[in-house]
């Protein structure tokens, strides 16, 4: 590197700084704004998280209604059964998000909303941990499997309910975007 160029590198990287400073400063001045956009951001992601859950349940438990038990591959219960834990670890994250935006305006009937949407992700949780287990036995029993997919599908049903009146609130209290 050449004594010229150093001076350059140090110039870009002030101005790098700067403006990542400059940015903060002006999403932290329209916080009260911006809480209702992440808001509305988290939830999306909460309820993508939540349909895609349920949509691996209810394929997985299709999936071993359809095929003849010679057949069955456990790998395919392992698989359904990991993607389903990360989507509910996904939406509780999002849940989280939310209810800490919704305490920092005091967001009552966002609070309330998510209290029960988060005790139904509980339910789909300890659901889908005891599918989990299940699959992991040597000798595993194919309807007990089903059984587990389908547990999973009630709470995670009633969790997306309360999500969609929550995301109608939302969008009802969500400020108009400047033209």
């Amino acid at each position: 590197m050449s004594y010229m160029t150093r001076p350059l590198i140090a110039l870009a990287l002030v101005a790098i700084g700067t403006s990542a400073s400059t940015a903060h400063a002006q999403r932290s001045a329209g916080s009260k704004i911006s809480v209702s956009a992440y808001n509305v951001y988290s939830g999306n992601s909460a309820g993508s998280s939540m349909r895609s859950a349920r949509d691996y349940a209810g394929n997985y438990a299709q999936y071993a209604q359809s095929v003849p038990a010679e057949h069955f591959d456990p790998e395919v219960a392992r698989e359904a059964a990991d993607a389903i834990g990360t989507y509910i670890t996904k939406s509780r994250r999002h849940s989280a998000w939310m209810r800490t935006h919704a305490k920092e305006t005091n967001d009552k009937e966002t609070l309330a909303s998510l209290d029960e949407i988060d005790k139904n992700l509980a339910a789909a949780a300890k659901s889908h941990h005891e599918m989990y287990e299940h699959g992991l036995k040597d000798n595993m029993d194919i309807a007990t499997s089903i059984k587990h997919a389908q547990v999973i599908d009630k709470p995670l049903a009633a969790a997306i309910a309360e999500h969609d009146k929550l995301m109608k609130k939302l969008a009802a209290k969500k400020p108009a975007t400047p033209k």
